[in-house]
């Protein structure tokens, strides 16, 4: 696919970019300043990197972001989540095409290396709102790396400010600890099916324990993504820690489970502190949220099976 100017058509390139919007594609000044003239003024404006965050509980932790303006020449957030999977297909395909080409050319203008940093930050947006995670992972990584270079330059005060730089690093941040997160809740969420169906024994004992180090992990992700996703999480959370104790109590505790590779004093140690954590969790959810009762029952039935483990382990028989 060929770029082109947006007002003559010329391909010549290297292309210059808007230099407020960082989208619309020109062959020089006086293509830039007749359509500025004729329509473009009107619909540009200073890329809107503020996002919105909707959680949807589901085995791969569906988040949707949103990204940008309403203008109809730039492939913002709002009319792309609306496309077909066909249109959005396509659009995807365009606005790669255009990244790659403001990449190509970043170089030659600190101006033209904004408009890389900014484009790969728009189309890791829109491979995360149609659920294509390893490739918004990739374009997060680029994002990363070419923001590194354009700091390189040492821009000015005014350039940061005209471009949102430091709003886009905080916002991409997110977004990076966002897709990572949800990542490893499809890795976890592959994995327990397959470790829940193994035969007692030492494997399955090292896998059981590998898995929860992983549910730790994402765990401890949750510190990085604000309070918008946490409070709408709650019931995935919850089910993260029912998941964690429902392994180890399959694990078991005998003299039998130990020669298979169980660690009685390990299990207890994971056991209390997710049964503490899932506790906190809802101590802290919001007051309305409806499956507060429900939950709390389910988890101090588990702690009564912890209480009953321990007993056991304790006395012996």
């Amino acid at each position: 696919m060929i770029l082109k100017c947006v007002w003559c058509d010329a391909t010549h390139l290297p292309l210059s970019y808007c230099a407020k919007c960082h989208l619309v594609p020109y062959c020089g000044k006086d293509c830039q300043k007749e359509h500025w003239k004729n329509g473009h003024k009107a619909s540009c404006s200073k890329t809107d990197v503020h996002m919105t965050f909707r959680v949807v509980h589901s085995p791969s932790g569906t988040i949707r972001n949103m990204l940008g303006d309403n203008t109809p020449e730039n492939i913002s957030m709002a009319p792309f989540l609306i496309m077909t999977k066909e249109q959005q297909v396509k659009a995807l395909i365009l606005f790669a095409e255009a990244t790659r080409s403001a990449r190509k050319y970043k170089l030659s203008d600190i101006s033209l290396r904004w408009a890389a940093v900014s484009t790969t930050a728009r189309l890791a947006m829109m491979h995360m709102a149609v659920d294509d995670w390893d490739t918004a992972h990739r374009s997060l990584r680029a994002f990363f790396r070419l923001a590194s270079k354009l700091e390189a330059l040492e821009p000015s005060e005014a350039q940061r400010d005209q471009w949102d730089f430091d709003n886009y690093i905080s916002t991409m941040t997110a977004n990076m600890a966002l897709v990572e997160e949800v990542l490893l809740e499809g890795e976890i969420w592959a994995t327990r099916k397959r470790v829940w169906k193994l035969e007692p024994g030492k494997h399955k004992s090292q896998q059981t324990y590998a898995l929860l180090q992983r549910i730790m992990l994402s765990q401890a992700q949750y510190s990085k993504l604000g309070p918008d996703y946490v409070e709408t999480n709650v019931e995935y959370r919850i089910q993260q820690v029912t998941m964690c104790v429902s392994f180890l109590v399959d694990l078991g505790c005998t003299d039998a489970d130990v020669d298979n590779g169980v660690d009685i004093g390990k299990t207890f140690e994971i056991m209390d502190s997710q049964l503490a954590l899932a506790f906190s969790i809802l101590d802290s959810a919001l007051e309305n949220y409806p499956e507060r009762e429900e939950q709390i029952s389910e988890l101090q039935h588990l702690v009564g099976v912890v209480q009953r483990m321990k007993a056991f382990v304790l006395l012996g028989d």
